[in-house]
């Protein structure tokens, strides 16, 4: 558009030298309708050119554009007295809030208090005002429901509506373009500027209250028709999953003994052929991160079978801060193919970076003290 922008630059001097003239006598007043028409015609097109130009810049800084988020999960306390971990999820809030550049957003995976209701209250707008510090500096705060989200004082009794329903209404931020009754628990954002595309699912979904206790989670057919839909009409370059459970679990937890069934596996096999930048879960309180390939089988298979990976989803599994203490026994040969990481009263949160084609990811660990990034990998389209 350059060269066009300069020759009617030289035209348009031309033809005010040649107004100027008009004006001054030295051409007859006959052809003064006709100069002056072809001087609108000039400035009209110059300013389309323009227009067109802004266009072409808004494109480029759109192929070049970055974000920034971070994801985090299970902060939940371990008893009545006891709802939030907040020694260990105040810190990681407060290192949030230093990085520089700010990120964009922040998606929490899930079982933020020890139980949906206890001691007489909903937990959910105390867990929500401790991010505060960073909503209040327009960094948004994205939530996934968690099993411990549903429970009343005693996690035998099941998972309860009304919990479902007081979630929504207290993270009545998220948005709302999931299917119908889904509000605020399964939905979908996107960046234009990196061209990415976000969605969230709810594993624990109830229609009524229950006493099923599929800690592993599920999903049903009408939030796997939506995704689908909603992957359909989106020409994203990033595309990223948040839900609470993990597709593949690194360790035998017996105190919430969970495994994926196979709408997992079918789930996993769509985000698979959609090549999906990441699966991002919590559930397990242990960091875990691992390129989902070939190699791997889907686990549950289910009948027909599901082909084997082709696209390599990374599932990034970043279970804990603040919920359980770690240190429990990983088999080595886990711990190394999975990137196994639990320590002692050690803590996670992952920072994301998307840049072109490019999306990093930097995880950090600590407690109460200083957090510094102890993995890094990459993503490239």
């Amino acid at each position: 558009m350059q060269p066009i922008t300069h020759n009617l630059k030289t035209e348009r001097r031309k033809v005010m030298t040649y107004f100027l003239k008009i004006t001054s006598g030295v051409v007859k007043s006959r052809l003064t309708i006709t100069a002056m028409m072809l001087l609108i015609l000039v400035l009209a097109m110059q300013t389309a050119c323009k227009k067109s130009s802004s266009n072409d810049d808004e494109h480029i800084d759109t192929t070049h554009g970055k974000l920034r988020f971070v994801f985090l999960a299970d902060s939940r306390g371990d008893s009545l007295g006891y709802t939030v971990d907040t020694t260990s999820l105040n810190p990681i809030i407060r290192r949030i809030d230093t990085l520089k550049p700010q990120p964009s957003f922040v998606v929490f995976g899930g079982d933020m208090c020890y139980r949906g209701y206890m001691n007489k209250h909903y937990t959910f707008q105390e867990f929500k005002d401790l991010f505060a510090m960073l909503t209040n500096k327009g960094i948004k705060l994205y939530t996934t429901v968690g099993n411990h989200e549903l429970y009343h004082e005693h996690a035998s009794y099941g998972y309860f509506l009304v919990n479902q329903q007081q979630f929504q209404s207290t993270f009545s931020e998220n948005p709302s373009n999931g299917p119908t009754g889904y509000d605020h628990l399964a939905y979908s954002f996107t960046n234009a500027a990196t061209s990415s595309f976000f969605a969230v699912l709810d594993p624990y979904f109830v229609y009524k209250d229950t006493m099923k206790l599929n800690m592993g989670g599920f999903i049903d057919s009408t939030q796997m028709t939506w995704l689908k839909t909603q992957v359909g009409q989106s020409s994203a370059l990033h595309k990223f999953l948040f839900i609470h459970v993990p597709y593949y679990y690194v360790d035998n937890d017996s105190t919430e003994a969970s495994e994926a069934d196979t709408t997992i596996t079918r789930l996993w096999s769509f985000i698979d052929a959609n090549k999906f930048d990441f699966y991002a879960c919590g559930h397990s309180h242990l960091y875990s991160r691992r390129t989902i390939d070939g190699g791997l089988a889907p686990k549950p298979q289910t009948t027909p079978q599901t082909p084997g990976w082709q696209n390599n989803v990374v599932q990034l599994l970043c279970g804990t801060c603040g919920a359980g203490s770690g240190g429990g026994y990983i088999d080595p040969t886990v711990r190394t193919e999975w990137n196994v990481h639990n320590a002692h009263k050690t803590y996670y949160f992952s920072v994301v970076d998307i840049s072109g084609k490019t999306v990093t990811v930097n995880s950090y660990e600590g407690y109460t003290g200083a957090y510094s990034v102890f993995e890094t990998f990459t993503i490239t389209k």
